[in-house]
């Protein structure tokens, strides 16, 4: 599944005010304004009982959140479901670790980054497995 067909589904299926976020350099995919909602979007390509987020990209998150009054949501979609994280209630342990620099990208260098995992068990769960 694509960011852009994740975006899709929540737009059609819960969030029908959902906005894509003006520049795609922000810090965050997309915005509801009746949810008052900030949030990220992943797409993984498998399933994992754990789901990684960069420490940089959870501060980025909250603290834009906080000026906007909204809460910051991490939203990711796995061949099992689609699973949210309302990161003002949850934040992992952070751990450093040796991964890539990017994921799809041809610079996969090695590099040390601050990581932590939120627990699928504790995510609102958006649905089960879908196929896009």
């Amino acid at each position: 599944m694509s960011e852009l067909r994740l975006y899709d589904y929540l737009r059609l299926n819960f969030l029908p005010d959902l906005k894509m976020a003006a520049d795609k350099f922000e810090r965050f995919d997309c915005t509801s304004q009746s949810a008052q909602l900030l949030i990220e979007l992943k797409c993984r390509r498998s399933h994992y009982d754990t789901l990684l987020i960069e420490k940089k990209k959870f501060d980025a998150l909250v603290s834009q959140s906080q000026q906007l009054q909204f809460s910051p949501c991490y939203i990711n979609s796995t061949p099992q479901g689609v699973f949210g994280f309302d990161l003002s209630k949850q934040e992992p342990t952070w751990q450093t670790e040796l991964m890539p620099k990017t994921t799809d990208c041809s610079n996969n260098e090695p590099v040390e980054k601050v990581v932590g995992y939120l627990a699928v068990s504790n995510a609102v769960h958006l649905s089960g497995a879908i196929n896009f």
